[in-house]
């Protein structure tokens, strides 16, 4: 583990005061999950895994680090387990997270463990959200939801609603015969909303679990992007082909957006963010003829696009991919990694760069965290955690959904 200052942990280009602040490498890569902060702000956590099939390392672990400093405040060993999720912190300081433990080969799923800890590291309780140990592993964000009462909402083998205590309250869809790998979100009514592959997009009470209403969103060849909710209620999906859904919180489609009628053929990974003007923000894979970003308006068609510039010629276009979901600062600026290796500020009127950082390795589900100090966080594949400094202010306050699970704790809930 190694904390640093300045030095070669990274690169910044046209930044101005920006700068890296600090960096701290782990014991293992971070491959899936993105970091979330504490209620006050002063502690940074993420936790560490191996990507796509590859052989799980023994050294994972979750990790608290001091957002001043970068050193650990605690550290949790979970040995194979891996934190193959973002974590979530609850109003009361907890902080929730699935840890995966796959077999020795990586290809197939062991059990999958909700974890809750308490603020100082110490286990509360686990639960295992994967008994049947399906082994179609698919990728994605089986990111906990919390609510303001404490309730867990989480994905793996079914969809699973966890009290605070740790006790089962109630679990749907357990007759599929693949692991589920998408995040619920809530709205500001407590409606639980939830989507992926043969699961239309489905409103849910959150009391006993029942459909309120669904959506067959068509051939969606999973959705591994976790919905935005805008400002009216409006879900945003954005699923595997390349096609935005917007629908309404009564379950009637507005519009949808095909990457295909702008001339790009490419799959969306990355979760939508939303700014106080409805634009919607997200990220594109397997692009061609490249990887953008996309900012579209509110009534669906497109705002502009943003494609990575000044890329080595040597390095695969596969590797130029925008997992990462965008952060919406203050002043308006848009945040988010790419694969290759960079995090982006961008202007949000017309998608121009106003500065870059480098960084020594490839960022992909990782998502930027943002402090009301101007710290933004993220990690990159190598398991290295960046504090970076910008000029915002924290999110967007005015933003209805300023970044990948709506706030800094990945509550993934509108619901105060």
């Amino acid at each position: 583990m190694i904390v640093s200052c300045g030095g070669d942990t990274g690169r910044v280009i046209d930044g101005g005061d920006e700068r890296i602040l600090w960096t701290f490498l782990a014991d293992a890569g971070a491959y899936y999950g993105s970091p979330a902060l504490s209620n006050d702000e002063h502690t940074v956590y993420f936790g560490t895994s191996t990507g796509g099939l590859g052989a799980p390392r023994t050294t994972n672990a979750f990790y608290a680090l001091s957002v001043a400093t970068g050193e650990v405040r605690w550290e949790l060993p979970l040995g194979v387990s891996e934190v193959r999720s973002t974590p979530t912190v609850g109003s009361d300081g907890s902080i929730t997270f699935v840890a995966e433990e796959r077999t020795p080969t990586g290809a197939g799923v062991v059990h999958d463990f909700l974890f809750r800890l308490s603020s100082t590291g110490q286990v509360i309780w686990t639960y295992d959200i994967n008994p049947s140990a399906l082994g179609v592993l698919q990728v994605g964000q089986s990111a906990p939801t919390v609510a303001s009462d404490g309730t867990v909402y989480v994905a793996a083998g079914a969809l699973f609603a966890i009290r605070s205590d740790g006790t089962l309250k109630w679990m749907r869809f357990d007759s599929t015969t693949e692991d589920l790998r998408n995040a619920p979100v809530i709205g500001a009514d407590g409606t639980l909303y939830f989507v992926y592959h043969n699961i239309p997009l489905v409103a849910i009470d959150p009391n006993d679990g029942h459909t309120l209403w669904s959506l067959d969103l068509g051939v969606n060849d999973h959705v591994l992007a976790s919905p935005a909710i805008g400002a009216d209620g409006t879900i945003y999906v954005a699923t595997q082909p390349g096609i935005v859904y917007a629908v309404s919180s009564t379950g009637t489609l507005l519009w949808t957006f095909e990457t295909a009628s702008i001339g790009y053929s490419c799959t969306l990974r990355s979760s939508p963010a939303v700014d106080a003007d409805g634009t919607i923000y997200l990220g594109t894979n397997s692009g061609s003829p490249s990887s953008i970003f996309l900012a579209l308006n509110p009534n669906g068609t497109l705002k502009w696009t943003f494609e990575p510039a000044d890329l080595p010629p040597d390095v695969p276009s596969s590797h130029f991919d925008i997992y990462s979901s965008p952060t919406i600062g203050s002043d308006g600026t848009i945040y988010f990694g790419q694969e290759f290796g960079r995090v982006y500020a961008l202007a949000p009127a017309d998608g121009a760069i106003r500065w870059m950082v480098e960084t020594q390795s490839g960022i992909t589900w990782s998502s930027p965290a943002l402090s009301d100090l101007g710290t933004l966080f993220i990690t990159d594949l190598s398991g290295r955690t960046y504090a970076i400094e910008t000029a915002s202010r924290g999110l967007k306050s005015q933003a209805p959904w300023p970044k990948f699970r709506h706030d800094n704790r990945n509550s993934g809930s509108k619901v105060p």
